[in-house]
């Protein structure tokens, strides 16, 4: 391994960022702050406490990377070739005839503009191969002899073999030399509307991030044909460049779509693989964090304070089988590396244009916001996932605490350690305040004074009432899943029959039951003559009604609606009173 080991320590937000075993490839999430740009540029820059064999090139890039326009002269392409390679490998962008940058310095906290002179770039290889070509046919044409030209090595099959990948919608055609005072790098992109040619400056950003992120990678392979082309007997292995090699990139998700995201990882790992090359990247984005492997995957927490020892730096799963395990648990490893402590909330992950409790308790409750909050299913699983995740994710180790926030609880209030219960049914009885309601009202055109608005609500919930009793004795009763197995028929209606007497004998029957009816029904006539139906009953369906009734008629969207409505309550305060005291307990959990 090119980098075997380092220890970085006090410098800007590192205390310590320590590793004595790197992988192949690296991949370090963590949240903002925590020092991950910082790591990756002291690594780059060789500094004291890293562990590297010699002769090991290590190539940069930063995290704000420019990808300019530019117009470039055929006659600026003369002198000796630079590459982006050996660019990478700089602290600064310079040395490019026509080409002037107001802050050339490639460090985390700057623009680099080394993508700028990928057009300059291509522009002196195809020079270098124009010129090769020259040579080439003079000393055939000297000698009458004829230029086999299928033996011809091709210059940038290396860069047509990267888009045929990763964007196989575009394919390199050429560096057009027509217009000598500005020469075009040439593509070909394919689409529904047929096939058009378009220099680099006009491809996408997103495009031209992966040209730019590879082409260092690549160049290698074009500098090998280039020497094949000048001298055909040459042998492949004496022109290859045998030095080790560490590519750091900071966030290569830049500018690019989760689809392409989700290739970078692999064609990263075909290329260490085939060009023994050693990765180390920072990353925030969900897709490539739930790509990785457990010997890849990397957290740099915060620093705990200014004179901590702890390492900051830790391995995520020490298995596979750990790894994935957690990503069962959370749905995705991005959640266990926002270096915010975990909240498991009752709901089911979605990705789609409906409320979701999530959203709506961040803009009821801004203080919600400092959680990462994890939909795991009812109430049940929020147990289960907060017992799990405490065993898999060490505050001792992670700095990360593990809770659960369930709906309040119809029946009996179950004391669970880590695990606390809203003060309402669910998050959307918090919306179910007429005031406010008719504030929202007044504000769309639609006139209803707060004592119509508390009118309308006791009609929806009075309509709710055998509803909510059969919800409530459902979960006294406690469901069952029938799972029906069998290879045959009879074999099935056994199965099922057995399932089905099982369920029966755990009913209660005669008078216990009717006992749990008559006591179910006592407990909703109590919420309602306590007047408390606006908390108790489910405000998923309050709101709902209310919406289908009153709102929709505007053509007012139910997301659009349920979310300036919290809005609204936000801006009061009313909601912090209700649950700053839940907040506070997870605050202070352990």
């Amino acid at each position: 391994m090119a980098i075997t080991k380092f220890k970085i320590q006090k410098i800007k937000a590192l205390g310590l960022a320590e590793c004595d075993s790197l992988p192949k490839i690296m991949i370090i999430a963590g949240p903002n702050g925590a020092g991950k740009s910082t790591l990756l540029y002291e690594i780059s820059q060789r500094r004291q406490g890293i562990e590297i064999e010699e002769a090991t090139k290590i190539l940069y890039q930063p995290p704000h990377r420019a990808i300019r326009k530019t117009s470039v002269k055929r006659s600026w392409l003369s002198g000796g070739m630079k590459s982006m390679f050996d660019l990478l490998m700089q602290t600064s962008v310079g040395g490019y005839e026509g080409l002037s940058f107001q802050n050339p310095s490639r460090t985390p906290d700057n623009v680099d503009e080394a993508g700028s002179t990928i057009k300059h770039t291509l522009g002196e290889i195809e020079n270098k191969r124009q010129s090769v070509l020259a040579e080439l046919f003079d000393k055939a044409k000297s000698k009458n002899a004829t230029i086999e030209t299928d033996k011809t090595p091709d210059i940038y099959e290396s860069i047509r073999e990267l888009t045929k990948y990763l964007l196989p919608h575009l394919v390199f055609q050429r560096v057009d030399f027509k217009n000598e005072n500005d020469i075009k790098c040439i593509w070909v992109r394919t689409d529904k509307a047929g096939e058009q040619e378009i220099d680099i400056d006009d491809l996408s950003s997103g495009e031209k991030a992966i040209i730019i992120l590879f082409l260092p990678l690549i160049e290698n392979q074009i500098h090998v044909n280039l020497k094949l082309l000048e001298n055909s007997t040459a042998n492949v292995k004496d022109v290859e460049q045998k030095e080790s090699l560490v590519f750091i990139v900071d966030e290569p998700e830049l500018h690019l779509h989760p689809d392409l995201q989700a290739k970078i990882l692999t064609y990263i790992r075909t290329l260490s693989v085939k060009n023994n090359i050693q990765f180390i990247i920072s990353t925030h984005s969900p897709t490539i964090l739930d790509q990785a492997y457990d010997d890849e995957l990397y957290l740099l927490t915060q620093r705990i304070d200014s004179e901590s020892t702890q390492n900051q730096l830790k391995k995520v799963a020490s298995s596979i089988e750990k790894l994935e395990a957690l990503k069962q648990l959370t749905g995705n490893a991005y959640f266990v590396t926002t270096g915010r402590s975990i909240v498991c909330i009752e709901g089911e992950q979605s990705s789609d244009i409906r409320v979701t409790d999530i959203r709506l308790l961040e803009i009821l409750y801004p203080r919600s916001t400092a959680y990462t909050f994890i939909p795991s299913g009812g109430k049940g699983n929020v147990i289960n996932t907060v017992k799990n995740l405490r065993q898999h994710l060490s505050e001792e180790n992670f700095n990360i605490s593990v809770c659960g926030l369930t709906d309040r609880d119809q029946n009996t209030a179950q004391s669970i350690d880590g695990v606390f219960s809203l003060p309402v049914c669910m998050i959307e009885n918090l919306l179910l305040v007429p005031e406010i309601i008719s504030e929202y009202l007044q504000k769309n055109d639609i006139s209803m004074t707060p004592d119509a608005v508390k009118s309308a609500l006791d009609e929806i919930t009075a309509g709710m009432v055998n509803e909510e009793i059969g919800i409530r004795i459902s979960k006294k009763l406690k469901p069952k899943t029938i799972r029906v197995s069998g290879t045959n028929k009879e074999e099935i209606n056994k199965s099922l029959d057995e399932q089905i007497s099982e369920m029966r004998l755990s009913i209660p029957s005669g008078v216990d039951l009717e006992k749990l009816i008559d006591e179910t029904k006592i407990l909703v006539d109590k919420v309602i003559s306590d007047k408390k139906t606006l908390e108790e009953f489910r405000g998923k369906e309050i709101i709902s009604q209310f919406y289908n009734k009153f709102i929709k008629i505007k053509e007012i969207g139910y997301s659009k609606f349920c979310y300036e409505l919290a809005q609204i309550l936000a801006q009061k305060g009313e909601v912090e009173k209700l649950l700053n005291p839940v907040f506070d307990k997870i605050k202070n959990s352990k």
